[in-house]
């Protein structure tokens, strides 16, 4: 039993962060507004010479592509400044958006997965063992969750390009992320700065989650401390000795009178 509550423990201590990091990716991933934030602010109607409304709708189109179970292929039709109308994205752009929903996909099936391994494990903890070893485990897992969103956060701030284009490599087995910014919409809907933006905004979320865990969890523990340890208090106190019975001192009998007779 001690094996498993330690494997128990040690599996929810990580499945905390991944649901709590793949949960927040799923969100940004399918908010509309998340895309049109990249829109207005990076000005990309300008820089693509098309219409800021017919931005808009495409990123609508790309949310409902990312995140349907089986969508048709990529197919966004706009029309230009100059009323001409015809495809948003290249074959090489398309593409690329495909293996994009692959990957945001996975992530999605990662989230069920960590959240359904959190809501389990926590059930059991709170049917088989006290609700300090539950607040005890949520407390590691934040302190995690913060260490790793701390140093990703670090290593973001000290060289992002670097660190955007090693999770190109890692997480696509082509070149097709590769794009002209001078020619290319998506990466003129999309820049850079936008996903340092994005990442940036993913890492709050995950660490203010995670010091909110630990705020509650730590205080249960602390609020719980002194009735764990101090000593129940004592009933009635009963004798443990039975009284000790002293012998009735001997009377010995009355010597027999004599009568005269």
């Amino acid at each position: 039993m001690g094996l498993f509550r330690s494997l128990a423990i040690g599996l929810f201590v990580l499945a905390v962060p991944a649901a709590l990091l793949t949960s927040n990716v799923r969100f940004a991933a399918s908010e509309h507004r998340v895309y049109d934030y990249s829109v207005r602010e990076y000005d990309a109607a300008s820089k693509a010479a098309i219409p800021e409304p017919e931005l808009l709708r495409a990123a609508r189109e790309l949310v409902a592509y990312f995140t349907a179970e089986d969508p048709p292929p990529l197919s966004i039709q706009v029309r230009d400044m100059a009323g001409r109308e015809g495809p948003l994205f290249s074959a090489r752009e398309t593409a690329h958006l495909a293996d994009v929903r692959d990957l945001f996909q996975a992530t999605f099936a990662l989230q069920v997965l960590a959240v359904a391994t959190v809501v389990t494990i926590g059930v059991m903890m709170l049917v088989w063992w006290p609700v300090r070893a539950l607040a005890a485990a949520a407390l590691y897992a934040s302190a995690l969750t913060v260490g790793l969103i701390s140093l990703a956060g670090v290593v973001a701030l000290a060289g992002f390009d670097s660190a955007w284009t090693q999770f190109h490599f890692l997480a696509f087995t082509n070149d097709l992320w590769q794009l002209d910014p001078g020619r290319d919409h998506l990466i003129q809907m999309f820049p850079e700065p936008f996903w340092q933006d994005v990442t940036l905004l993913i890492g709050a979320f995950t660490l203010l989650q995670a010091m909110l865990i630990a705020g509650v969890a730590g205080a249960y523990l602390f609020l719980t401390h002194a009735q764990v340890a101090e000593p129940a208090p004592a009933g009635p106190r009963l004798l443990e000795e039975p009284i000790a019975r002293h012998p009735r001192p001997r009377i010995p009998p009355p010597h027999p009178r004599h009568y005269i007779h």
